[in-house]
């Protein structure tokens, strides 16, 4: 497959997670017709844990580590390991939206979000994020963070009563 920029297929950048945002996006990736996009998968890794790059891929395309944010921790210095994680992680989402060039950048749930969407709004990439099934009265951190910053040209939140509470958000429904 041809993931040359003079391609006349959008590339399709996703991040590829595992448990139940790898379900979710399966689920969704069905409905885009393979034909009509390239598609492309970033996934976490964790000090030499790639587990995700053993997931099983929605569309043909190439995969590509990212750094993994971790979870937030509950200690005083939490920050410090986070804020490394968090620079290390947007220099190689970085490196990686300015190699590939995607046209969107679709993230289910993930805090990779973050860096991948600032790099993605440098190099003009649209931006489209879904709220995991299980955020059903809450946006989760990284949704809030996507929300407040207007990084995500597109939120979409799988509850109707969630998308009341963040009017800014879309609801297209559940994608399970």
């Amino acid at each position: 497959m041809n993931y040359s920029r003079d391609s006349d297929k959008p590339l399709l950048l996703v991040t590829l997670f595992g448990g139940g945002w790898h379900r979710e996006m399966c689920l969704m990736l069905q409905h885009f017709p393979p034909d009509a996009y390239r598609f492309a998968y970033v996934y976490g890794h964790c000090q030499g844990v790639h587990g995700a790059a053993r997931l099983s891929m929605p569309q043909p395309g190439p995969c590509y580590p990212i750094h993994y944010l971790g979870p937030t921790r509950k200690h005083p210095l939490r920050f410090i390991p986070n804020g490394v994680r968090l620079g290390l992680s947007f220099i190689e989402a970085l490196r990686l939206v300015w190699r590939l060039r995607p046209d969107t950048i679709l993230a289910v749930g993930t805090a990779t979000a973050v860096p991948l969407f600032l790099a993605g709004r440098l190099f003009r990439a649209r931006c489209v994020f879904v709220e995991s099934l299980t955020r059903v009265e809450q946006l989760s951190v990284t949704g809030r963070i996507l929300y407040h910053t207007r990084l995500a040209d597109r939120l979409y939140v799988q509850w109707r009563r969630l998308q009341e509470r963040f009017r800014r958000t879309a609801y297209a429904g559940a994608v399970l």
